[in-house]
């Protein structure tokens, strides 16, 4: 897989473009608190660019049938480093902070909407390019980088701000966008592309397609709750709940904050590392690794809610991520081999959809019970949410997804059709 040259541009660039994501948007938030002193307006950029990337996805099936995945990624990129860099030279004619603060405001929103279709664009472009029997190491492989950029973008991006200033560093996001985009050029399928429909649709037949593939297909139902279960879950590690829990339960400051941030990131890469030295064996047994990857977080999230001792909460915080990548890539995995290719863009754009407004609600719900019920309750419920989990996981029957000598249309789900 890695002597696959288009896999690797394909990883390289959304490595690039993912570090150059976390770097701009911390920028901006920087730059806009410093300028109004306001964490609620430093906010409004997280909030702005889930609310983007939902409307992107209820939209992007429009443009799906009618693009190569590859054409929707470079247009897409392309179209968020020119705004970017648009962004910068207006802003640095600006004078008014209330005026920076609404362009950028609204070029974040723009360019989210552009970003909404990277992701599933690329989870669907995967399959095209790898052989199903190296699916779950192609996912490892990315969902590791994913998670090693964020940690290097958050972790090293202050530093870069504090010594180059943050408009310096927006270029440097331009530069890295710009890479990213010219190396989706280079990208070649090496199997015929999924011919693109050529029948007149009405628009709400392609919007409700990919959500109807999931509905009919029993496999990737009760995988698409489990996924919306588990992501209330982990809305725990996105807001100040962590903080609280840090300063409440742990007794720390927000040094053990960072720590605990870092410990969870770690450990994410190091279960991608795992998944990717275990890969034949997550292979055969795809449902029975979902179990354990829920159950495992259940467990560690119950222990870590009981501890009140901070180096067992880095150590409790380390081992979930093996646990979540084990998960996130079983399930990951079962989509692009239940779903046909053609319908596979969509599915993993609905999915996607239902991701983030799943995710922007439980960020305010876990919120909402930590006000009312402590903190502690948070991670109490989160352990319930993924025992629910592991039990869906349990009752999926037991099947071995990606076959070395399947046909390439066995077993997939479309509209019109079932999964066994």
């Amino acid at each position: 897989m890695l002597k696959n040259i288009s896999f690797q541009l394909l990883w390289i660039g959304q490595s690039l473009a993912n570090l150059s994501d976390s770097l701009y948007i911390l920028s901006l938030i920087t730059l806009i608190y410093q300028s109004s002193g306001s964490v609620t307006l430093a906010a409004l950029f997280t909030v702005l660019q889930v609310s983007g990337q939902s409307i992107s996805g209820l939209l992007a099936p429009l443009i799906i049938d009618r693009y190569r995945l590859q054409v929707i990624l470079i247009i897409s990129q392309a179209s968020q480093t020119i705004l970017l860099a648009t962004m910068i030279i207006i802003s640095l004619s600006l004078s008014s902070e209330t005026l920076l603060m609404i362009v950028s405001l609204l070029f974040v929103f723009t360019i989210s909407i552009l970003d909404g279709c990277t992701t599933p664009s690329r989870n669907a472009l995967v399959p095209r390019l790898v052989q199903k029997q190296q699916l779950v190491k192609a996912n490892s492989l990315l969902a590791t980088s994913d998670q090693m950029v964020r940690l290097i973008g958050w972790s090293l991006g202050g530093i870069l701000i504090a010594s180059m200033g943050e408009i310096n560093v927006l270029w440097v996001t331009v530069g890295m966008f710009t890479i990213s985009t010219v190396s989706l050029l280079f990208i070649k399928e090496p199997v015929k592309p999924v011919q693109l429909k050529k029948e007149t649709k009405k628009k709400w037949d392609h919007i409700k397609e990919g959500w109807v593939t999931i509905w009919q297909s029993p496999v990737l139902r009760r995988v698409s709750l489990m996924e919306m279960i588990e992501i209330c879950g982990r809305s725990i590690w996105a807001g100040a709940i962590v903080l609280v829990f840090v300063e409440e339960v742990l007794n720390k400051g927000e040094v053990w904050w960072g720590f605990i941030n870092s410990s969870y990131f770690a450990g994410t890469i190091i279960g991608g590392m795992l998944v990717w030295l275990f890969s034949k064996w997550v292979n055969r047994q795809i449902f029975r690794s979902m179990f354990f990857g829920s159950l495992g977080v259940c467990v560690f999230t119950l222990f870590f809610a009981f501890n009140t001792i901070p180096l067992v909460a880095l150590l409790l915080t380390l081992f979930m991520g093996p646990a979540y990548q084990l998960r996130g890539i079983a399930q990951k995995t079962i989509f692009q081999t239940k779903v046909r290719p053609d319908l596979l863009p969509k599915v993993f754009t609905s999915q996607n959809t239902l991701v983030n407004l799943t995710f922007g609600s439980s960020i305010l719900l876990m919120g909402f019970i930590s006000d009312v019920l402590g903190v502690r309750m948070v991670y109490f419920v989160t352990a319930s949410l993924f025992a629910a989990s592991a039990l869906l996981a349990l009752t999926m029957k037991q099947e071995r997804v990606t076959e070395e000598h399947s046909s390439p249309s066995e077993n997939q789900v479309g509209e019109g059709g079932r999964s066994s």
